[in-house]
């Protein structure tokens, strides 16, 4: 016998009668070969329905569970980057910070410049383009400039302390000269005024070595403003200058200490710096003599004057008339007889007023 599908569906589905009792009654229901293929095929198809279901539910899950762990790790991934910014963000306010600082501190030392550094033009520094750069670029950039800004003040500074230094050998000043003068700007005399001060501890060492510097410098040159520096008669010719000479008198050698200012009779005799007066009236062969104390050990003296116009005691300003020219005392015309001293030995008035004219004269740097 051939095994075919109708036989298979007959042989496993034969047709079947169903005896059903109910209320008292018997009742047949047939099931033939073709109603239990239907049924069990209806049932293959709900287990098949329902085990697709289950396997599609599975499969929702099993994605809801990646597409949640991909969320998880986005925001993980999310986290980790906020506070990589935050700490980008932090680190960049402490460089701007530090930048502030040294901007700070640059505009301190500019505003703090002797005259005798400033070129017309300003200082000579290459503006730093920052415009098209990112944030870590610009502060590099400007961190560079300011180092530039310092290098260049180091070396301006230098150049003015040699001048200085020069200067006051011109003069015939010892050396030492600049270090007494330093002492005793160290004496805050009428001085004062808010504490402001510079905040240093994000300051290179070169940047406030730099500014020490500048602040000597500073010290120095406003002591050496106060030397008499200038010769003391408007209009005047040089009738005898400081040193060995024939006297006029026998013409017997013997040493000028001081310069001979010769000019009209009453020609204006003024103060070449601030002083007291602490000798005014007549003093031998001086004739008619004035003598002022100025700062830092320096003292001047007036000899053969024809009018004193102030008297002793007084204080006295730069530039102020203190007599009239004469020749009084042991003279043989008009002129005024002119001694500048320090620490009381005297110096050479005409070298002291050329030095250091010269070096105040250089109000602007050059290279």
């Amino acid at each position: 016998m051939k095994l075919t599908p109708s036989y298979l569906v007959t042989k496993l589905f034969p047709a079947k009668q169903l005896l059903i009792r109910q209320h008292g009654e018997v009742k047949v229901v047939e099931m033939s070969t073709t109603k239990q293929c239907m049924f069990a095929l209806g049932v293959l198809t709900c287990i098949g329905a329902l085990a697709s279901f289950g396997a599609y539910n599975f499969w929702q899950q099993t994605q809801l569970q990646h597409t949640s762990g991909d969320v998880l790790a986005e925001n993980e991934q999310l986290k980790h980057e906020l506070q990589q910014a935050r700490l980008a963000q932090d680190e960049l306010i402490v460089k701007l910070g530090h930048l502030e600082q040294r901007q700070q501190l640059t505009q301190s030392v500019l505003a703090t410049l002797p005259a005798s550094l400033m070129p017309e033009q300003g200082l000579p520094f290459e503006a730093t383009d920052v415009s098209d750069s990112n944030i870590d670029t610009r502060v590099a950039r400007l961190t560079q400039g300011h180092d530039n800004t310092f290098t260049l003040l180091d070396q301006v500074i230098a150049k003015r302390e040699q001048a200085l230094s020069e200067a006051i050998a011109r003069a015939g000043l010892p050396q030492t000269v600049m270090d007494e003068l330093l002492e005793k700007s160290e004496q805050a005399i009428a001085q004062g005024g808010p504490l402001e001060l510079i905040l240093d501890d994000q300051q290179t060492d070169t940047s406030m070595d730099v500014v020490d510097r500048l602040l000597t410098l500073n010290q120095l040159e406003t002591m050496l403003a106060q030397v008499p520096h200038v010769l003391p008669a408007a209009d005047y010719y040089i009738s005898s200058s400081f040193g060995l000479r024939k006297d006029p008198m026998n013409g017997r050698r013997a040493m000028h200490k001081g310069v001979d200012l010769a000019a009209w009779r009453n020609t204006e005799i003024f103060a070449p710096a601030e002083g007291t007066v602490v000798r005014a009236g007549r003093n031998g062969g001086y004739g008619r003599f004035i003598e002022i104390e100025h700062a830092n050990g320096f003292s001047t003296r007036f000899g053969h004057l024809n009018e004193i116009k102030v008297k002793r005691g007084d204080t006295v300003t730069k530039g102020q008339v203190i007599a009239l020219m004469g020749s009084t005392g042991r003279s043989t015309a008009t002129h005024l007889h002119y001694e500048v001293l320090h620490n009381n030995k005297h110096i050479n008035p005409v070298k002291i007023t050329k030095a250091l004219t010269d070096v105040f004269k250089e109000q602007r740097y050059t290279e």
